[in-house]
């Protein structure tokens, strides 16, 4: 059976029908969706002409990460066609693991040094910069710093894996952002209960009446869209400090003001719903 002919019900978001409804115009014709667009085309221009020098491994994994990232974000942009908000959610949570460690590596060169050049004796001093630090900046929960001391107690042991994410995250200075965003995407990629229960529709007596197999929560999806594209800004503002391009700087800049206006007009949206 060709996908063409089939309908949603037949074979779900396989369906051309998912990318030809009204929630899927909406999406693709909204100004979020189009400024996510034109971010996607700098960002790949920035990738498509960047010179990258073998000899100096900060570059060369800068640009590896933000390759990753942008193949992040144009999965997102697809996925947004077709209306697959909780799907496009977990994505976006991997596209902020690898945001957290661009823009870690671009503050920190002895973080960079660390990770990927470094045996466990650097790992193991750098953990406990980090715990000495936490006397007088207390950034960390305490089951945070509690992990933090269970690690540097296993110095022998200590590799890459036990970097963990909300590490990172405070590195980049974008811990506030892993306390928020990152641990509601969280929910939807352990499929906690509370994700799960935003596929029901409920009555006034919170009975449960249908089942949503199909996500057409539009103010959601433009929320998500704006989001993502805050996010690959960062990501364009840290590569383009690595290799940078003034035309890719000024293109930036400006989507920058219209993503500024577009949040207004989502945020006004999203409150009416």
């Amino acid at each position: 059976m060709n996908n063409t002919d089939s309908k949603f019900n037949d074979i779900g978001f396989l369906s051309n029908e998912s990318v030809n409804n009204v929630i899927s115009q909406q999406v693709t014709e909204s100004e979020s969706y189009k400024i996510c667009f034109d971010l996607n085309t700098i960002a790949q221009s920035v990738l498509n002409h960047t010179s990258v020098h073998p000899d100096d491994r900060k570059e060369v994994y800068a640009v590896v990460y933000f390759q990753r990232m942008l193949s992040h974000y144009q999965a997102i942009l697809l996925l947004a066609e077709r209306g697959m908000t909780h799907q496009a959610e977990i994505i976006l949570r991997a596209m902020l693991e690898t945001l957290f460690d661009l823009v870690a590596f671009h503050r920190h060169d002895d973080f960079f040094e660390t990770l990927i050049l470094g045996d466990a004796q650097q790992r193991l001093a750098f953990f406990k910069t980090i715990r000495e630090q936490q006397k007088y900046r207390q950034s960390f929960t305490t089951d945070e710093v509690q992990e933090l001391d269970r690690l540097i107690a296993s110095a022998e042991d200590i590799d890459r894996s036990d970097f963990k994410v909300y590490m990172k995250a405070d590195l980049a200075g974008m811990l506030h952002e892993y306390r928020t965003t990152y641990a509601l995407l969280s929910e939807t990629v352990h499929s906690a209960v509370h994700s799960l229960e935003a596929d029901l529709e409920m009555n006034h007596h919170h009975e449960v009446e249908a089942i949503n197999t199909y996500e057409q929560k539009i103010g959601t999806m433009f929320t998500l869209l704006m989001t993502t594209a805050n996010y690959m800004a960062i990501g364009l503002t840290t590569i383009l400090k690595t290799v940078p391009n003034a035309r890719n700087e000024a293109d930036l800049q400006k989507l920058r003001d219209r993503m500024q206006t577009a949040w207004q007009s989502t945020s006004v949206a999203v409150s009416h719903r």
